[in-house]
């Protein structure tokens, strides 16, 4: 692997989250000033970015789990990334059981979801099963198979935009900070986190990582503010797919234009795929290197996709979806935040050590 292909797969990463649950949360967020929340949280993932790059830059070759127990300790590292697993776990059923259910709603309306989610998560466990490397490189296909199409949707849209459903673009009471909603959304900033986990000698720098943020930032705000201007802020925030919607009042004469919605639908769905696989990868080692070590990690890996295959034929509608969402937030806001910056505190102690 290389840089441009670890960058590509921090881009693409970001972008599954912002198209599966990024608008709709943030339209629920708050009313009015949509900019500001998500200027806020990217603001967040640059500094908390910083210092996990910084981290990871001090300690050439070793992962953020190497770093953790040379200074913490096996049992001080478990405890730190327990979290972090449930993080993981919970948002990993959460994706299967949205993007079946996106599928189901636009591609295969008579087809059992169970059917949806076994294709899903067997695809996953595939690519999962080749390693990080076959999914780094299968990144790069994807991004050049799928961003055209997310592209042209998010472009086609603009001969239907009133502009003045942008006002009002400020916020001075910013109760955001008091909507569950605006917390569910730090899950886009989990893109990073599997860069601590390859041990390799060449990290990419900070800046090239920010320009990577810069893009995606702008992605980010084009799928909140492409529905908002075409329905208006009291109609999209009743809206379940409001990207899909946008996408779909266009009228073009082209037929295969006129299947948009549906190759938006397949785009979202392999950025989901291709999301879902390095978070159970991330999963899986995690749990091999501190928990499980002499435990094969294929019986692992089959352990996990059973068992999250089975939790996502639980969930019985968007409803249940919404509770776990608000409940993994917490987990989340720890996983992105918190965890980075024990990173970073425990190779400045690990450094100071092997300095002295």
């Amino acid at each position: 692997m290389n840089k441009a292909q670890i960058l590509t797969l921090f881009v693409l990463l970001h972008l599954a989250s912002i198209f599966a649950i990024f608008p709709e949360r943030i339209i629920s967020a708050t009313s009015k000033g949509h900019w500001i929340p998500i200027t806020i949280l990217f603001l967040a993932e640059l500094l908390v970015l910083w210092l996990y790059l910084k981290a990871l830059s001090q300690f050439p070759g070793r992962t953020v789990v190497d770093i953790c127990k040379d200074s913490l300790g096996n049992w001080g590292t478990r405890l730190i990334v327990l979290p972090l697993l449930i993080f993981l776990y919970i948002e990993l059923f959460l994706l299967m059981y949205f993007q079946a259910g996106e599928i189901k709603a636009v591609l295969l309306q008579r087809t059992p979801p169970a059917a949806t989610g076994a294709l899903f998560i067997v695809i996953c466990f595939y690519a999962v099963w080749k390693g990080l490397n076959v999914i780094i490189r299968a990144s790069i296909g994807l991004c050049i198979l799928l961003m055209p199409f997310i592209f042209f949707s998010m472009l086609i849209s603009i001969q239907n935009f009133r502009i003045s459903y942008i006002f009002p673009i400020w916020d001075s009471e910013m109760t955001f900070f008091s909507n569950s909603d605006f917390y569910v959304c730090t899950v886009i900033s989990a893109g990073f986190l599997f860069l601590g986990m390859i041990p390799s000698k060449q990290r990419i720098s900070f800046g090239k990582a920010a320009a990577a943020v810069g893009v995606i930032f702008v992605f980010a705000l084009g799928s909140v503010y492409v529905p908002l201007l075409v329905f208006g802020q009291e109609t999209v925030v009743h809206l379940q797919y409001p990207m899909l919607m946008a996408s779909d009042t266009i009228d073009l004469e082209w037929v295969v234009f006129d299947w948009l919605p549906s190759f938006y639908v397949v785009a979202s769905s392999a950025l989901g795929v291709l999301k879902v696989s390095v978070l159970l990868w991330i999963l899986v080692f995690i749990l091999q290197q501190l928990f499980m070590p002499k435990i094969n990690r294929l019986w692992i890996l089959s352990l996990a996709c059973v068992s999250l295959y089975l939790i996502s034929l639980w969930i019985p509608d968007m409803n249940a979806l919404n509770s776990y969402l608000y409940l993994n937030s917490y987990f989340c806001v720890y996983s992105v935040l918190g965890f980075p910056i024990i990173v970073f505190l425990a190779a400045q102690w690990q450094r100071k050590k092997v300095g002295t």
